[in-house]
């Protein structure tokens, strides 16, 4: 028998200690830089641990600011510390529906609910039974929750959730997650009253703060001395270009490792973390692109490869493009939105006749937003 084509492939050189540490759903020990972010959550959910109601949170930053992980990170925190608390996640790019989460939650709290043939009403009624039994507080974290926002099913899951509180005297915790600013005023008035939500803000990481996430999962993910000196820092300074994202430079370390180690290289060199950025970028571009709706869309496809555009040129251009425009204004929060979402960069210009505007400019690869655009 000949030799296993597997152990063919075995290295002389291993580069990885453990990969994992640079998954995306990994939980470090440790969250520099967010330790006031973290004091605002803890504050917000440590009355459960006392018998008492959680007050609910929306935390609010841009894509790679570390939003998903530090709530990950404090719910997880509380579940050790408190048996009173349990954390159901869900990300809103899958459950993007009433019906959907409800029953999810339902399923949570131990009552078996099916996804499909059952009336949103009938899961809902299961949710109130569960809940009357449970022994825990249940947190609701509901990530990328903008995503329910398009089929207008954000204010009447609220409020479905809001109303166990209210008028079945049942505790909920909710954490809301968005990289949209303008998520909350898109909300019924009544849901959001009743929400009664502290604003936690995630401000993008400055180049050293991403160096110093970066050292700290490959002092765990990589062998001593598998990384080349500069190899952190062009990792570091790619993601600040790009909005101050720590989960492109993360996976760009992963993918760049990977690839070390196929080439059988002893060391991960700034050389091979050129050869996956274009690669890292353009997957998230498919992301949030297949996410937008069709008057984002055709913004993005508006805005120039190279150089920079005002938002006065882009609105006129844009007006003549779509068959029925949206308002200067909600133009305006379009803008907004491709902002946070890294795809794009709106920056002020000094104040001239016509007062300030903002030049617009890619922040991601153009051919990338062409190719998933459609």
């Amino acid at each position: 028998m000949g030799t296993n084509i597997f152990a063919k492939k075995s290295r002389e050189n291993s580069i990885f200690r453990d990969e994992r540490f640079l998954y995306p759903e990994f939980v470090p020990e440790k969250l520099p830089h967010r330790d006031a972010e973290i004091d605002s959550l803890v504050f917000a959910l440590k009355p459960i641990t006392e018998g008492k109601k959680p007050q609910n949170s929306l935390v609010l930053g841009k894509s790679g600011t570390g939003k998903t992980v530090a709530v990950k990170y404090v719910v997880k925190e509380l579940e050790e510390f408190s048996d009173r608390a349990k954390a159901l996640y869900l990300n809103c790019f899958e459950f993007n529906t009433r019906h959907g989460i409800l029953t999810e939650i339902s399923n949570f709290l131990g009552e078996p609910t099916p996804r499909r043939g059952i009336a949103t009403d009938e899961a809902y009624t299961k949710l109130l039974f569960a809940l009357k039994r449970a022994k825990f507080t249940p947190i609701i974290v509901l990530d990328e929750v903008d995503q329910l926002m398009y089929a207008d099913e954000a204010s009447k899951l609220f409020y479905d959730l809001l109303r166990v509180v209210e008028f079945e005297k049942a505790r909920f915790g909710i954490v809301l997650i968005s990289n949209d600013f303008s998520f909350s005023s898109k909300l019924d008035s009544r849901v959001k009253s009743s929400l009664a939500h502290q604003t936690i803000l995630f401000e993008p990481y400055n180049p050293q703060q991403l160096k110093d996430i970066l050292r700290e999962r490959a002092q765990y993910a990589f062998f001593d001395s598998a990384i080349e000196k500069e190899t952190i820092n062009v990792a570091a300074a790619h993601a600040a270009k790009l909005g101050g994202d720590a989960r492109i430079a993360i996976e760009c370390l992963l993918r760049a490792g990977r690839l070390a180690e196929k080439e059988n290289a002893s060391q991960l060199s700034p050389e091979h973390l050129q050869q996956v950025f274009a690669e890292v970028d353009a997957s998230g571009v498919k992301k949030y692109v297949s996410s937008l709706s069709e008057h984002e869309k055709a913004l993005l496809s508006l805005v120039p490869s190279n150089g920079q555009a005002s938002t006065g040129e882009l609105f006129k251009k844009y007006s003549s493009s779509v068959e029925k425009p949206l308002t200067e204004r909600s133009f305006r929060a379009m803008v907004s939105k491709l902002e946070s979402l890294n795809l794009i960069r709106a920056a002020f210009t000094e104040k001239g006749v016509r007062g300030r505007t903002r030049k617009i400019s890619l922040m991601v690869p153009k051919d990338a937003v062409l190719k998933y655009l459609d």
